[in-house]
């Protein structure tokens, strides 16, 4: 829980910043390049996380690494993060920044769950679904988990629509059990 306010913390300090650049777009798109390049090179993730690399050296290769690929005021975001030692903070605050531009943007994500994978159809028409119902746009993340069985999962924020074969099997098995046999005109 404090992780994540922290995290909150930090993202809308940057966030803040970017708005008032007008840049929240920019701001997201390097962020994801710092993302990416620390899940592509764990050697360089594991430097710039470990505690006991030096916070010069890790300064440095921040510097090296990122300074030509983002604005100054990002590198210098990543080095305060350093500086306070907060640098193991750093996915929560990417997470946190995209939801806070998503939101400036009105738009949400959608996370998806599905027994099969999705046509591109499909995935437009439930898109343009979900954006009606909730008056946003709606990115959709998507995701296959055959033990569903069928149907769909769909997450946007803390509510949950559970539309899964499995779910429906489970409702019906629970009424069931709660019907007295004697109620459905059965008799010994």
């Amino acid at each position: 829980m404090i992780a994540s306010q922290l995290a909150l913390r930090y993202a809308e300090a940057l966030y803040e910043i970017a708005a008032e650049k007008e840049a929240l777009d920019g701001v997201e798109k390097q962020l994801g390049i710092v993302e990416e390049t620390l899940v592509e090179f764990g050697e360089l993730a594991t430097l710039l996380y470990h505690p006991q690399v030096p916070l010069a050296a890790k300064k440095e290769t921040i510097t090296k690494v990122f300074g030509p690929q983002v604005d100054d005021y990002v590198r210098n975001f990543l080095l305060l993060l350093v500086d306070k030692r907060r640098e193991t903070a750093l996915p929560a605050i990417i997470r946190e920044y995209r939801q806070l531009a998503n939101k400036a943007r009105n738009i949400a994500e959608a996370e998806v769950t599905t027994a099969m994978p999705l046509a591109e159809g499909d995935k437009q028409a439930l898109a343009a679904k979900l954006s009606a119902v909730t008056g946003k746009k709606i990115v959709l993340n998507t995701r296959v988990d055959g033990s569903i069985v069928g149907g769909v999962v769909v997450k946007i924020g803390d509510k949950l629509i559970d539309g899964s074969v499995v779910r429906q099997l489970e409702t019906l098995k629970a009424a069931l059990l709660k019907t007295e046999v004697s109620k459905i005109g059965v008799t010994y």
